[in-house]
C-alpha cells in the first residue's frame, strides 16, 4: 500500500473482493440511497462489482489496515473517465482525512483522465460538497436521473492547475 503523503493517515491498495463486500455491507447510508435510486432491484455488492469490473483504475482506501472506501473510474472516451468513490458508515465519523487526500488522489487519476464527467444528486449534500470541494464545476440545471435528480459535475485537470498557480 502507499500513502499520497507522508503525513497521510490514509492509504491506497489494490481491494481485494473481501474488502469490496465489506465496504457494501457496511456503506453509509447517502451511498445506498443514490446506488439503490440509480439501480433499482440490483444489490449494492453486484452494483459496486459493476463499478470494479468497468474502471480502468480501482483502489481501496483503508485507515489503520481497514478498507474504508473503494474508488475507480470508468472510462468514457479518450482522456475521459467517470469517477465512482463508495464508502463505508466510518468515513462520515471521520471524514477529514479522506477529505485531505481527495484533491490528491484525483490529480493522480487525471494523468490518465484529464476529464472527469460525473452525475451527483442533488439531494446527497455528503456527495455534493465532496465533489465542489475536489474542484468538480456543475451544471446549473438538473436531470432526472432514476428516481432523483443529478447535476452534472465535471473537473478538467487545466482547471485544477490554474487554481495552483
Amino acid at each position: 500500500m502507499s500513502r499520497l503523503t507522508g503525513k497521510s493517515k490514509v492509504t491506497l491498495g489494490i481491494p481485494t473482493l473481501e474488502d469490496v463486500e465489506r465496504v457494501a455491507a457496511t456503506i453509509r447510508p447517502s451511498d445506498r440511497r443514490d446506488m439503490e435510486g440509480l439501480h433499482p432491484g440490483m444489490s449494492i455488492r453486484d452494483i459496486i462489482m459493476r463499478d470494479v469490473e468497468y474502471s480502468r483504475v480501482v483502489y481501496g482506501l483503508y485507515m489503520g489496515g481497514d478498507i474504508h472506501a473503494v474508488f475507480g473510474v470508468v472510462p468514457l472516451a479518450p482522456g475521459k473517465g467517470v469517477p465512482w468513490l463508495t464508502a463505508a458508515t466510518a468515513v462520515d465519523l471521520n471524514p477529514l482525512p479522506f477529505a485531505r487526500i481527495s484533491r490528491r488522489m484525483l490529480d493522480m487519476v487525471q494523468k490518465c483522465f484529464p476529464v472527469l464527467d460525473t452525475w451527483v444528486c442533488a439531494e446527497n449534500r455528503v456527495s455534493v460538497n465532496w465533489h465542489r470541494w475536489c474542484g468538480f464545476e456543475f451544471a446549473e440545471n438538473r436531470v432526472l436521473v432514476g428516481r432523483d435528480e443529478y447535476f452534472r459535475a465535471v473537473r478538467r485537470i487545466e482547471i485544477i492547475n490554474m487554481e495552483d498557480r
